[in-house]
């Protein structure tokens, strides 16, 4: 079951964070994977990871946010591999200040990185799975983008996920039978590249206050989820926004 064993995997923002995890994950289960990002240096370093679970890797420097990357990306990736079969489109990271200090310049990088970014993708993408008849698109989104709150000031983060979250909807119900399905995965707060230990140590009370659990996420916790998703055996899930929070976002 899960077994991606001959599907290709592009994951963008994969040259750390949860994005390299996501890599990591369905290369375990078989896939073959393109990493994207900026920093070819990083990718470098996950490509080497990637590769000791025997499958394939390919690096592929892009910013999500420039068109002519993210066009010339899916052909270099369909040049190596024939197809893309699965899309993680994970590149984020956005500025924060409070609502009345934002200038438009942080307000307009998150738009960018976070929404416009994750259409640019699905778009280029879609259009090859569509050809084909077959893909799994898979959004990270984040439980910011289905609540606010009063302690982190990130309206901006909150707005392009929010988007996120109804682009992943309206996708998924425009292509529903065509073959590609489209959901969206909201984090609770995980470790990664930006949630640092002393990024982490900083939020760790508010992090309690509001988690049911009682702490933030553990590294391979969002794995299976990602690996579900990606699978054939998601045939009929289109459409989903799944948390995985500890409890976040039920109370």
């Amino acid at each position: 079951m899960f077994d991606l064993t001959g599907r290709v995997a592009a994951v963008t923002g994969a040259s750390a964070g949860l994005g390299r995890q996501f890599a990591l994950a369905l290369a375990k289960q078989g896939a073959d994977i393109a990493i994207m990002a900026r920093r070819k240096n990083k990718l470098e370093e996950v490509a080497q990871e990637i590769r000791t679970t025997g499958v394939k890797c390919l690096v592929v420097p892009c910013d999500v946010t420039k068109l002519d990357q993210v066009k010339d990306s899916v052909a270099t990736i369909i040049n190596k591999f024939g197809k893309v079969d699965i899309l993680v489109n994970n590149a984020g990271g956005g500025g924060s200040a409070p609502l009345e200090e934002m200038t438009n310049e942080i307000w307009q990088h998150n738009i960018d990185l976070e929404l416009t970014g994750t259409f640019q993708c699905t778009r280029e993408f879609g259009r090859e799975m569509l050809k084909r008849g077959y893909g799994r698109i898979i959004n990270i989104a984040s439980i910011f983008g289905l609540v606010g709150n009063a302690d982190v000031p990130v309206a901006g983060y909150h707005a392009s996920k929010g988007g996120v979250v109804n682009f992943t909807r309206a996708a998924a119900a425009e292509w529903a039978t065509r073959g590609v399905t489209v959901n969206a995965l909201c984090p609770g707060f995980f470790p990664s590249e930006a949630n640092n230990p002393e990024a982490m140590a900083a939020m760790d009370s508010f992090i309690r206050r509001c988690t049911p659990m009682k702490r933030p996420g553990k590294e391979g916790e969002l794995d299976s989820a990602i690996i579900f998703l990606a699978a054939d055996e998601s045939t009929y899930v289109t459409g989903s926004v799944v948390t995985c929070d500890g409890g976040w976002t039920c109370i």
